[in-house]
């Protein structure tokens, strides 16, 4: 592995993997800086034809023959090492690097990095602190791990006094940051293929924490005891958010709406002002709390915080209105982990839905054997929970589980889960089930928004008699 990455001499940058979110967007960021950029994804997809109209060359396959000419190689966590891009490019012996390595060495050019880490909510408050920095007119570059309409996709690039970024804790990756300015929202067990236990994921943040220098600024959920247990000994300034007391920045008298809250912010227990945010949930108020702690380092007010939170409409994937079928309102929600589908079923109940139907594709082998208990009692919330199969992601062993399982042990205290099978099932399933009135929320970090784009006609509907009903 190279020792130095140096941006400011533009080369021949290829991505492996360059449709991904983050991958797509650090291209973006080094073809504006006059980089030629190509790249190879096995889908086209729009964000490869967004950055082939932005000038990158994008390859729809892995051959040897994609790194030809290259001069530096970035790739995931996601790529083998068989890959045959990344063997080609050793034996030409380019310079490879991985895709958190040059996220490091842009966010160490900015004068404020500042890197948002945390099990669940990082694309939230990221897409939060960086619409307050716009608001606030402070140009900063800002990288966030999904769509936001407000900055029209995952990135836009500022003048390099502020980079805002999401700090990924899977295979360490967020290790290659420099921030100056962290965020921990929360910590959990999750990315079971490659952390032990909850001891090795607190090992990992910790060490992500002991990154920030001395003058610099953490700032961290005050209610979250694996967050505590991590804290003792660090040097730099610890700031800490919540909802009760004893935190620095808290939230109180908060006040549910349809389609988002309000509440005011008390700093030290001292009023400061009123929020009003336009996404649901209390997990957002949290998401927002640590932003407007963030905006206060910098030198911003309750009140300037306020307007760019009011910015926020949420990103794709995060709750996401995606049409109707038969009166039925139909959403789109990343919701993988347990905690992650609490928070938006408990956000679902806010509005006046007659049924709140979850449509649920478990991700990973390993993540769901390791949480099937949490599992099982996540979908209280849910008036109906539809599973499909297993998304596979990167495994190829089954670990003795599957959804089916899944579905018989969450039918032992939810009478109206069941498994349907395949996103066709589901969507022929619901093509019949749904009434007006109706909520359906697809959840899961793979494919399962697909089965909403079969109900609004946007991929082929065919009934299947593989249907598995109650």
């Amino acid at each position: 592995m190279p020792s130095s990455l140096n941006l400011n001499q533009p080369k021949h940058a290829h991505f492996i993997g360059i449709g991904g979110i983050s991958m797509s967007a650090l291209a973006e960021v080094l073809l504006k800086r006059g980089w030629q950029v190509s790249g190879s994804d096995l889908c086209r997809s729009p964000i490869t034809e967004r950055l082939a109209q932005t000038g990158a060359t994008i390859y729809y396959d892995h051959k040897a023959a994609n790194v030809e000419g290259a001069q530096a190689i970035f790739y995931t966590s996601a790529i083998r090492p068989d890959n045959p891009e990344l063997t080609r490019a050793d034996e030409l012996r380019i310079p490879i690097y991985t895709r958190g390595r040059l996220l490091g060495a842009l966010m160490a050019e900015a004068k404020y990095g500042i890197a948002i880490a945390g099990s669940h909510g990082k694309t939230t408050a990221t897409s939060m602190i960086g619409l307050i920095f716009e608001a606030a007119q402070l140009k900063s570059t800002l990288m966030v791990g999904g769509e936001l309409d407000a900055i029209h996709g995952t990135v836009k690039v500022g003048n390099g006094d502020y980079f805002v970024a999401e700090a990924c804790e899977y295979y360490d990756n967020f290790l290659n940051l420099r921030p100056n300015l962290g965020v921990i929202l929360n910590i959990e067990a999750d990315h079971h293929d490659y952390f032990k236990d909850i001891e090795h994921i607190k090992r990992s943040f910790r060490r992500f924490a002991e990154l920030l220098p001395k003058n610099g600024h953490l700032v961290v959920y005050h209610e979250d005891p694996n967050i505590s247990a991590i804290l003792p000994g660090l040097e730099c300034q610890i700031i800490t958010f919540g909802l009760e007391k004893g935190s620095d920045w808290r939230a109180t008298n908060i006040e549910a709406h349809v389609g988002g809250s309000s509440c005011d912010i008390l700093y030290h227990e001292q009023p400061m002002g009123h929020v009003v945010l336009n996404v649901p949930g209390v997990h957002h108020i949290k998401n927002a709390l640590a932003a407007i702690a963030v905006g206060q380092i910098i030198g911003l007010d309750v009140a300037a915080c306020a307007k760019g939170i009011d910015l926020y409409h949420g990103t794709h994937r995060r709750f996401d209105f995606q049409g109707e079928y038969n009166g039925a309102r139909l959403y789109d929600d990343y919701a993988h982990h347990p905690s992650e589908i609490k928070a938006t079923l408990a956000a679902a109940k806010t509005f006046p839905a007659k049924r709140i139907i979850s449509v649920f594709q478990p991700s990973t082998y390993t993540r769901t054997k390791a949480l099937l208990d949490d599992y099982l009692s996540a979908f209280t919330d849910s008036d109906m929970v539809v599973i499909t199969d297993i998304f596979m992601a990167r495994e190829v062993e089954t670990f003795g589980i599957d959804a089916g399982i899944v579905a018989d042990l969450m039918k032992q205290t939810h009478p109206n889960a069941f498994h349907v099978g395949s996103l066709q099932d589901a969507a022929v399933y619901l093509s019949k089930e749904l009434r007006p009135g109706d909520m359906v929320i697809t959840m899961g970090i793979g494919d399962v928004y697909r089965t909403i784009n079969m109900l609004l006609g946007k991929e082929p509907l065919q009934a299947q008699p593989a249907v598995k009903a109650q």
